[in-house]
């Protein structure tokens, strides 16, 4: 139930956006809605979007937000009272806050005493405040699992902005494809609903053909085939490519009835050496996430954490031609890169020098600032080895 109202009642032009991945979700925000939309950040955690027209139900296909929320008037203000429709007996509510800089749980307490009493001021005696264990935020799962009307607030300019959560992504599934098919990558895997940023980013849409040349177990396989999307993978390790024929076919045989399904072929092939799996194929996007740093139990020295980017950019470096070449003009390559955090504290991230070259440039969302590569993504649960996204097009 992602929707906590019925989406054909939303009107409001201005949407609030909890992001999930910081600046990855920001860029698939404006990749959804597309040039019509505005969508700026505030800080890591939170956007504001105006839609412009754009029809609200496109949040359904996002996967890098934790909620969406429409703006209210302040608190305090009388219009507060008349911008909601409160249920009429007993409900729960929450208060999550977001892009503080200070005292989180100092503030969030005031915030909630005021939002209390103003609840107390309309009548609504029976308004039951539901505390997070985990800080001042109440997690999507818990907004829907408890039934509560979720107060989202941060700061904008010299005031506080208020706004009510009125969408939830469903994360069940995502966390079923991560969990339950046949196989799963130890390691540094990547998540479905990663994935599906990912292929987000890339543009790709029904009846289009996305290619993952280090396609592993077919993580990002399955979530452009979800879509619609025909896809190709290709990797060098022949047991890779059985089990991602096996995970894609798990996938499809667990989707919805009545659809003709999108096709895929994983092959065993180099990423170096395209053109020997793929002829003079092309295709309309690529992704992948060839990470090709190994597992570190600690974090590394400067100068080790230098030198493992300097191997894997030999790699990427040698790819990148090929996954170009097989590419059609105005087609997105996004790609993963490793972000590693050092000892000292410092952050070593792989860059491209030579995508002139390979007929690539970075990729700029029509009337929208100017995105900086890579794209840190946030809120990651590995230590040291974390990931940044390029967003590259064919020229």
């Amino acid at each position: 139930m992602p929707f906590l109202v019925p989406s054909e009642s939303i009107d409001s032009e201005s949407l609030i956006l909890v992001l999930a991945f910081g600046d990855a979700s920001l860029l698939e925000a404006r990749c959804v809605f597309g040039g019509g939309a505005k969508v700026l950040a505030r800080c890591d955690d939170i956007a504001v979007a105006d839609l412009n027209g754009v029809r609200f139900n496109r949040c359904a296909q996002l996967a890098g937000v934790h909620k969406v929320a429409l703006p209210l008037p302040p608190v305090g203000s009388p219009e507060f009272g008349e911008a909601i429709t409160f249920p009429e007996k007993n409900f729960n509510f929450s208060v999550s806050l977001y892009c503080v800089q200070g005292d989180r749980e100092a503030e969030y307490d005031e915030l909630s005493e005021e939002l209390l009493l103003r609840l107390r001021e309309l009548g609504l005696r029976k308004a039951n405040l539901i505390r997070s264990r985990s800080g001042p935020e109440l997690h999507s799962e818990k907004v829907v699992s408890r039934s509560a009307m979720d107060f989202v607030v941060f700061p904008m300019e010299a005031t506080n902005q208020w706004g009510v959560t009125v969408y939830v992504p469903e994360t069940e599934a995502f966390k079923e494809r991560s969990k339950e098919r046949p196989y799963i990558t130890s390691g540094i895997s990547l998540s479905s609903r990663l994935a599906r940023l990912l292929v987000n980013l890339s543009g790709a849409i029904r009846g289009q053909v996305l290619l993952d040349p280090f396609c592993g177990s077919g993580t990002i396989l399955g979530e452009a085939l979800l879509k619609g999307v025909d896809c190709v993978g290709v990797d060098r390790n022949h047991g890779s490519v059985e089990r991602a024929k096996e995970n894609l076919s798990w996938l499809l045989s667990h989707g919805r009835r009545g659809e003709a399904p999108p096709s895929f072929t994983v092959v065993a092939g180099d990423a170096t050496n395209l053109r020997r799996s793929l002829g003079d194929r092309k295709v309309d996007a690529v992704v992948s996430e060839p990470i090709l740093v190994p597992k570190l139990s600690s974090p590394p020295s400067l100068e080790k954490a230098r030198r493992l980017v300097r191997h894997a950019s030999a790699i990427y470096s040698e790819a990148l031609y090929e996954m170009s070449g097989a590419l059609k003009p105005g087609g997105r390559m996004v790609l993963v890169v490793p972000s590693i955090r050092t000892a000292d504290g410092k952050e070593v991230v792989m860059s491209f020098d030579d995508l002139h070259e390979a007929r690539l440039r970075p990729f700029q969302p029509a009337g929208a600032p100017r995105c900086e590569y890579p794209l840190q993504v946030s809120h990651q649960s590995t230590r040291w080895v974390r990931r940044a996204v390029y967003v590259l097009e064919r020229v």
